[in-house]
């Protein structure tokens, strides 16, 4: 089994080529990015044999096909930001191989075109996976899992965020990813299912309070973070929803003091004169902020998640519930973010390329979820991985 990990040298790339190395031991593995240096050295803690790297770049179509091809994969693992993820996908699909993607349905050109890249992958008798990480993706599965253990679905809401161990200020939180997302999800069209419909709300609204096991009290607010529900909820497994939206979840406190860093215009873009200079106020702003925000090498992450998806059965209301709380591996070094994003992907890649999965075409995580043997197979490996997701039913 040879898989090709676009992205290969950052959080979820890495993450999920040093899972196939330990789980998978028939896998091969070619770490693909532009950064040669970083690639090398992503290759010295895997310490493999297994890996080999190439510098690659994830924008043009024609060298990604020719890769693909020259190196004879059967699998493209995308965890490229998602402003480049289509010349990927598209690539794949020239070359005939499968293709899971980490962030694929943010690019909203993909959904304009979906119909067009599911019958492309038809022809080519390839699976296409798209936005299967752990949020969008292991969320989505989870609401579709449950659903498909209702008669009908009223609600499904989804809970997550990756946040520190430990909160510590100024912001209560520590950033694994660029800050610029962070202030991005600040100024987002959340979309979300309302009576039914879609429509918009604004981000960082909706508040609400949420209580976790062995962790106490978090805060949760709209962020547009739905990925393939968005054209999903109308597929039969989810009848009858009326309600559908996911929230990021932080420590309490932490979005009053982003909306009032918001108000104060301290996120603008826009440029302001000082002492006859123009500059960007977010630009000063992250950098004063990313040093304290940035988790230390000796920190843990934790990613929490909370699915509920409400509704009934034989004529009775009932809620499945889903929680999963995961934390930093401290020997591997990998965050929790990357083990949740990008153990996914490396779970369902054999599956996909062992048959196990057998749609061809565009598949979205909820088709996957409402499978329930096949599910229950991919918790029984997150298990594996001291992923643990725990359920009960009200």
């Amino acid at each position: 089994m040879k898989i090709l990990i676009l992205g290969g040298s950052g959080i979820q790339g890495s993450a999920s080529a040093w899972d196939l190395l330990q789980m998978q031991p028939d896998a091969q593995i070619i770490l693909a990015d532009t950064d040669e240096e970083a690639l090398e050295k992503k290759a010295r803690w895997l310490g493999s044999s297994r890996v080999a790297t190439r510098v690659v770049d994830a924008r043009d179509k024609t060298q990604l096909s020719r890769l693909i091809t020259q190196q004879d994969c059967q699998l493209v693992i995308s965890s490229v930001p998602w402003t480049v993820t289509l010349p990927p996908v598209e690539a794949a699909i020239d070359a005939g191989v499968h293709f899971i993607d980490y962030g694929l349905y943010q690019n909203r050109e993909f959904d304009k075109r979906l119909s067009e890249f599911d019958e492309k992958a038809r022809e080519a008798q390839v699976t296409i996976i798209p936005s299967c990480g752990v949020a969008p993706g292991l969320t989505n599965m989870l609401a579709a899992y449950g659903a498909a253990q209702l008669d009908r679905v009223n609600k499904v809401h989804i809970y997550v965020g990756g946040i520190p161990e430990k909160p510590t200020p100024p912001l209560d939180y520590k950033a694994v990813w660029s800050l610029e997302g962070v202030w991005t999800q600040f100024f987002e069209e959340c979309r979300i299912v309302q009576d039914g419909e879609f429509t918009t709300v604004d981000a960082g609204s909706g508040l609400e309070k949420l209580q976790f096991e062995d962790i106490g009290e978090l805060e949760a607010a709209f962020t547009d973070g739905l990925g393939t529900l968005l054209h999903m909820y109308k597929d039969p497994v989810f009848e009858g929803v009326e309600e559908v939206f996911e929230k990021t979840i932080r420590y309490p406190g932490h979005y009053d003091k982003v909306m009032l860093l918001k108000d104060c215009g301290l996120l603008d873009t826009e440029p302001v004169t000082v002492d006859g200079k123009e500059v960007s106020p977010r630009a000063v702003l992250t950098a004063l902020l990313d040093d304290k925000l940035r988790l230390d090498k000796e920190e843990r992450d934790m990613t929490v998640l909370r699915v509920r998806v409400s509704g009934t059965q034989d004529g009775k209301t009932r809620s499945h519930i889903y929680d999963m709380v995961d934390y930093r591996d401290l020997d591997s070094g990998i965050l929790s973010m990357g083990r949740t994003t990008g153990y996914t992907g490396s779970i369902l890649a054999p599956l996909v390329c062992e048959g196990k999965i057998g749609h061809r075409g565009v598949v979205m995580p909820e088709k996957l979820g409402a499978e329930r043997d096949l599910f229950e197979k991919m918790l029984d490996e997150y298990a594996k991985r001291d992923i643990t997701i725990k359920s009960k039913t009200q």
